[in-house]
């Protein structure tokens, strides 16, 4: 089995202290989203990020603007963050 560097590497970067990935407006996106992982800004691939959102310990942070619409995501226990 072949192990995905990029994903790894996110991963890596969510274990930092106050880590986050955060969906955000993009205009240079071809739809008008894009994932980052904060702080430091750091662009993750639509691909990468649908994989660290299928990851079992990266679990909802902050709500968006619509309830349900998760915009926010940290690395951590299930249900940490939601409770």
């Amino acid at each position: 089995m072949v192990r995905d560097k990029t994903l790894d590497r996110a991963l890596d970067r969510l274990r930092q202290p106050g880590a986050e990935l955060v969906l955000m407006y993009d205009s240079r996106s071809v739809t008008g989203r894009a994932y980052f992982i904060m702080p430091g800004g750091i662009r993750v691939s639509d691909g990468t990020a649908q994989k660290l959102l299928e990851h079992p310990r990266v679990q909802p942070y902050s709500p968006g603007v619509l309830p349900g619409h998760w915009q926010a995501w940290r690395l951590g226990p299930p249900g940490e963050w939601t409770r």
